[in-house]
């Protein structure tokens, strides 16, 4: 059985860690900053804790999860690769294009050991219909994304990393990768960006006071894609109102989809939304308005025994790999671009 080793005790003690067992796979070590913290969580998931995840990764373990801010990645996943192990890293990739290409640098170094990035959606199985189904629509006219969350809503909430831009915080890198990556694997291949990238709330509580927020809670990207088709894509993490189901629709020449969580819906011209993909379980740990990304996780989870267990590599042919990363990555950084100068386009 494939042994885990996760370093960050936050998604991926919450998240990985049950929809990996309910896998099949076995969760052994767990490394994080905070040394009390760290042996907390391990003793309440029953697995060993490591102050250092240098130790981590030089353990017992065959794959290492790596769940930390982006700042962290190039230098994490690189040692994970370099010390033999497999590697699943978070999205996104890292902090910018550079360090992303050398993580597809290293990743080349070793062409037998997984390198991949943690985009569970993809092993949806409205996800995969939806890509077998595009031809369908007949081309695409252009793609719609929203993505409305309370979660950073309130004022009080302290400042922490996701505040800081040089850390890779923000949403536009938390949840615009997951889209990014949605829609290129869709088909959608992605030419020029332009965007507005906003902190609503510009400080937050720190210690005894106030810290500047530098990342973004709100993004209004408009995307051109090969072909000539577009996409209009709002994210926020500060809505006033309820979290709100996530939602992609892609308009075509002959009908419609949307994904809204576990389920496809699709449309024919002027015809209304009927189910073609029903939803999967509700209840796992991860799953929200804002995405199944606990059910991903779980399938991601599934494929990963398939490949390392069973020695079948097909499972993993829709897991995003390292040069996904790097493409995804060029679109972050063009948004980022794009935004410095007023909201420009920039082509990739």
């Amino acid at each position: 059985m494939t042994r885990i080793g996760i370093i960050g005790t936050g998604w991926g003690a919450r998240t990985q860690v049950p929809a990996f067992r309910e896998a099949g796979l076995e969760v052994v070590a767990i490394a994080g900053h905070n040394a009390e913290r760290t042996r907390r969580v391990a003793g309440q998931l029953d697995i060993k804790p490591f102050d250092d995840w240098h130790a981590l990764i030089e353990s017992d373990v065959d794959l290492v999860t790596i769940v930390t801010p982006p700042s962290e990645h190039l230098q994490m996943a690189t040692a994970v690769l370099d010390a033999g192990k497999h590697v699943l890293c978070e999205k996104p990739t890292a902090l910018n294009v550079d360090e992303a290409t050398q993580l597809v640098a290293a990743a080349r170094k070793h062409p037998d050991q997984l390198a991949l990035i943690d985009h569970e959606l993809r092993f949806l199985p409205s996800f995969r219909a939806a890509r077998e189904r595009m031809s369908d629509l007949g081309g695409v006219r252009y793609a719609e994304v929203r993505y409305a969350s309370p979660s950073r809503g309130d004022r009080t909430r302290e400042w922490n990393w996701w505040c800081d831009a040089k850390h890779g915080g923000g949403i536009w890198g938390a949840v615009g990768s997951h889209f990014v990556d949605a829609l290129r694997f869709l088909g959608m291949e992605i030419e020029a960006v332009q965007a507005t990238l906003q902190a609503i709330i510009a400080e937050r509580p720190f210690e005894n006071g106030t810290r500047p927020v530098t990342s973004d809670d709100f993004a209004s990207v408009n995307l051109r894609f090969a072909g000539g088709a577009v996409a209009a894509m709002t994210l926020s993490t500060i809505a006033s109102g309820p979290d709100e189901p996530s939602t992609i629709t892609i308009h075509g020449e002959e009908g419609a989809m949307r994904l809204v969580g576990e389920e496809l819906l699709t449309a024919m011209r002027g015809e209304p939304f009927t189910v073609a993909t029903s939803a999967g379980r509700s209840d796992r740990k991860g799953n929200s308005a804002g995405g199944a990304f606990g059910s991903g996780t779980y399938l991601l989870g599934r494929a990963l025994v398939a490949a390392l267990d069973n020695g079948d590599r097909t499972a993993l042919a829709n897991a995003a790999t390292f040069d996904d990363g790097l493409a995804q990555q060029r679109v972050l950084d063009a948004a980022r671009t794009s935004n410095v100068k007023g909201g420009a386009w920039v082509t990739l």
